[in-house]
């Protein structure tokens, strides 16, 4: 589980493009706070499933170390999904690029999910 969580952050973390910037600076150039999700609760809300979906088909597809495979079982990998952090769901619910969740919801393998993740910013 330790494992797959890492994984999870890495994956989320690389997706997130949003740059940090202080609100005031933000707007003192008048940009958009990029802290703040100006998204309507029906846009997070779909966001969040989306997320929930990723979760259960990340634990579908990689493999876990007592098996060498996915979960099979819906209703296991349900379990597995409701254990996880809240704070997962969350980040994936950050992340801007909705079609690096959309490319990874489609990945049919590890490699494939991974090929989804855009290379870090410099």
């Amino acid at each position: 589980m330790k494992r797959f969580t890492l994984a999870m952050v890495l994956v989320f973390a690389a997706g997130c493009e949003a740059k940090k910037v202080a609100p005031e600076a933000a707007a003192a150039k008048g940009e958009k706070d990029p802290e703040k999700d100006e998204r309507t609760p029906a846009e997070i809300a779909a966001a969040t499933a989306e997320c929930v979906r990723l979760e259960d088909h990340v634990f579908e597809i990689m493999p876990r170390p007592d098996t060498g495979r996915g979960e099979v079982d819906p209703k296991r990998r349900a379990q597995l999904v409701a254990q996880l952090p809240v704070e997962d769901i969350d980040q994936c619910v950050a992340v801007k690029d909705r079609k690096v969740i959309a490319c990874m919801l489609k990945a049919a393998d590890e490699a494939t999910m991974r090929a989804c993740i855009p290379p870090p910013k410099k």
